[in-house]
């Protein structure tokens, strides 16, 4: 299970800070690892596999909320038009 959780932590993470929040294009490190998704998620997998597992459970709750977030809010607008 440690392994599962680390796995989607380092992929939502990877996720939210490259694709949603352009995080570290705001802050200048414009080369890999920080543009490559497939790297970024390998070093961060790595680094939460040495890092004690609260990191991992902190990263996957605030990156996993950060991320099903907006999907959650437009779903709730779609049902909520949907009856209007």
């Amino acid at each position: 299970m440690h392994t599962i959780s680390i796995i989607l932590a380092a992929n939502l993470f990877t996720f939210y800070a490259i694709t949603q929040s352009r995080l570290f294009e705001k802050w200048g490190l414009n080369f890999k690892p920080f543009t490559c998704p497939l790297c970024l998620t390998a070093w961060v997998g790595l680094a939460l596999f040495l890092l004690p597992d609260f990191v991992t459970y902190g990263t996957l709750a605030m990156f996993g909320s950060g991320v099903f977030a907006p999907y959650f809010k437009n779903f709730l607008i779609n049902i909520y038009n949907k009856f209007n």
